[in-house]
């Protein structure tokens, strides 16, 4: 079974579009790391979410080291209020299980 994290990334007062600019780099090629099933980002106007979907926990482990990821983070961490809040989760089973069940 595929492994859903949520992240969401609140930005310093005024760095949302800087650091919307890191993500807009570094989502292609995180998108091509092994095991990476999703990874997109999403905003409100004032914070970033990620929803990825990774093929086990051999992909996510490997992603959290990964070039991309570090780099982002080098290039954007300076941008953050606060460390991102990640959460893993899991499908409750409800419905269509390719429209989200």
């Amino acid at each position: 079974m595929s492994i859903v994290v949520v992240a969401t990334i609140i930005p310093k007062e005024g760095a949302l579009q800087e650091l919307t600019g890191a993500f807009e780099e570094a989502v292609p090629v995180v998108q091509g790391e092994p095991g990476c099933e999703q990874y997109a980002l999403y905003s409100d106007g004032s914070v970033l979410v990620t929803i990825e979907r990774w093929l086990n926990d051999d992909s996510l482990s490997a992603h959290m080291t990964a070039p991309a990821l570090t780099k982002l983070l080098a290039r954007a961490g300076h941008l953050l209020a606060a460390a991102p809040e990640i959460r893993t989760v899991a499908p409750l089973g409800f419905g269509d299980a390719v429209k989200g069940g």
